[in-house]
């Protein structure tokens, strides 16, 4: 009797707690955004200020893992095909641990925690049809980390972008990759969010604070996002204007151009970013622009800071391997316990971390929500859309180039987000 009037008791309880979870799950999800810089900033301090190894940002993350997975699971009801995809992810794991050193357990536990992280949130977000995060919430983050940089900056209490020659602060953080891959990818969305005459102002400061943080920050991931963002939107407006035959905006157009061109022949050099161009520059001793083309050492070590360098030499220790870790993975740390260098391109680091199988476990919900993206492709969209969907392009392109993307928690929840919103909710996704 006791024990049923318990059941009742905690049964009513739990749901009391769901109801509440269901009603409230964007305000949670909203909450767990915004707090993603407070977070990296607490993991930056306690190593690099407390020592402190503990990292809370890969805890607070994992626990929001476990929840969405309760969400899906036992508020949602969306089981079946999400149960198959665990099931998969389980054997492979199984796999993964048995083909690898068993002495170094817990090194690439965490590896592979990190790594999934991606395809499991992705997986759970497309399962539940009525997540909407407003574009605002993910430049607000932006933002967040924005200024803290700033702040950081011009009281000149931040930590070094690079360790050695490469000048850059990167504020109170702690990774230059992750904190450039998530102010590239959210660029297009702030750019589509400004495109409006509210607050002009506050909006023409906060541009200015970006333009000056990603100069000082030193690294060329988000100069190169914003040169794209700027290109494409310029393109955009000048067809428009001429469709629309007002030759009054196109010839403003122009002007803005012509202005932003000169702007950055006087500005850009004082940035940090082409100190540092000049700096990789002279280390390499280079006369012109085609050296960097007629040799693979110099196009290596220039455009792509070494990482084909990297590929090669994983790729011969993966030749090396036994066929068990071909099909399960090589791991994140050799039989001496020292971690291997990472490619730093997120293909690449997925196949040889996890294999064959694991490559195809990984892959296989990324791929099919990109079919899912550009299946319903339109042939117009809106300037908010074009964004929306250059972020996704330039996901793409900086997981080859710099990596960082697709296998860092810390930012693939961004790329989680933007294919959410990009995909039609009435694909039904995994719909029982």
């Amino acid at each position: 009797m006791i024990i049923y009037v318990k059941g009742i008791f905690f049964g009513g309880i739990m749901q009391k707690v769901n109801g509440f979870i269901n009603k409230n799950l964007n305000l949670i999800i909203t909450i767990f955004i915004i707090i993603q810089p407070i977070l990296d900033l607490v993991v930056s301090l306690s190593l690099n200020v407390f020592q402190v190894g503990l990292n809370l940002g890969m805890i607070v993350r994992m626990f929001f893992l476990v929840f969405m997975s309760y969400v899906v699971f036992f508020i949602k009801g969306k089981r079946k095909y999400l149960l198959v995809y665990f099931f998969i992810l389980l054997f492979y794991s199984l796999g993964y641990f048995l083909s690898l050193d068993s002495n170094y357990f817990m090194s690439n536990l965490h590896g592979l925690l990190r790594t999934f992280y991606f395809p499991l949130m992705l997986i759970l977000f497309l399962n539940i049809k009525d997540i909407k995060i407003d574009n605002k919430i993910l430049v607000m983050t932006m933002f967040i980390y924005i200024i803290l940089i700033f702040i950081a900056v011009v009281t000149n209490t931040g930590f070094n972008s690079y360790d050695i020659a490469k000048k850059g602060s990167l504020g109170w953080f702690n990774s230059t990759n992750e904190i450039s891959g998530i102010i590239s990818i959210l660029l297009p969305i702030t750019v589509a969010q400004f495109m409006n005459k509210k607050n002009i102002v506050i909006k023409a400061v906060l541009s200015l604070i970006f333009i000056f943080v990603i100069g000082e920050i030193g690294t060329k991931t988000p100069v190169l996002s914003l040169l794209i963002t700027f290109l494409v939107s310029f393109i955009y407006f000048m067809i428009r204007s001429l469709k629309k035959k007002n030759y009054k905006i196109f010839a403003g157009l122009l002007i803005i151009l012509t202005s932003v061109t000169v702007t950055s022949f006087l500005v850009v050099p004082k940035t940090n970013f082409y100190k540092n161009i000049m700096i990789h520059v002279k280390y390499l001793k280079l006369d012109s622009v085609d050296d960097i083309f007629e040799n693979d050492y110099v196009f290596d070590h220039f455009i792509f800071s070494q990482r084909i360098t990297f590929l090669k030499n994983t790729s011969n220790r993966y030749d090396k391997a036994s066929l068990k870790n071909k099909l399960f993975g090589i791991g994140y740390v050799n039989k001496n316990g020292k971690e291997y260098k990472a490619i730093e391109m997120d293909y690449y680091d997925v196949f040889y971390n996890h294999g064959i199988l694991g490559f195809i476990v990984y892959f296989s919900v990324y791929i099919y929500s990109l079919y899912l993206v550009f299946k319903n492709l339109v042939k117009k969209i809106d300037f908010k859309q074009l964004m929306e969907y250059l972020s996704l392009i330039l996901v793409l392109i900086l997981s080859l180039h710099s990596g960082h993307i697709i296998t860092t928690p810390a930012v693939c929840i961004y790329v989680v987000i933007i294919l959410k919103k990009l995909i039609n909710n009435k694909a039904n996704f995994m719909n029982e």
